[in-house]
């Protein structure tokens, strides 16, 4: 599995953002082909007092690199680019990954 995981900084206008990130983002990139899975989260910091370098983050799950390169080349997957220019007004970072498939394991010692 391999993922694409979108991060957004703080927006100007954080209702402006949700509304259009649901509204109109969202339908876009529902269109992009090869999608397996999609996550979404606000994110918080563990420490209550301090703040999160990022406002919102989205993943996206391929079955490998090639996949996710070709739907980034699509022409849906390319308008669905463009469109982070027209709302995420606290800028965009873009970071992939092959996921690691772990066993899961105890992190206490018997």
């Amino acid at each position: 599995m391999y993922r694409l995981t979108v991060l957004f900084g703080h927006p100007r206008d954080p209702a402006a953002f949700e509304r259009y990130y649901r509204q109109s983002h969202f339908v876009l990139a529902g269109k992009v082909k090869g999608i397996k899975g999609v996550s979404i989260g606000r994110l918080e910091a563990l420490d209550p007092g301090q703040p999160t370098t990022y406002y919102r983050i989205t993943s996206f799950y391929f079955d490998n690199r090639e996949a996710c390169q070709a739907a980034l080349a699509s022409p849906e997957g390319q308008a669905t680019l463009a469109d982070l220019h027209i709302f995420a007004t606290g800028g965009v970072t873009l970071v992939a990954n092959e996921e690691e498939v772990l066993i899961p394991i105890s992190l206490t010692s018997a």
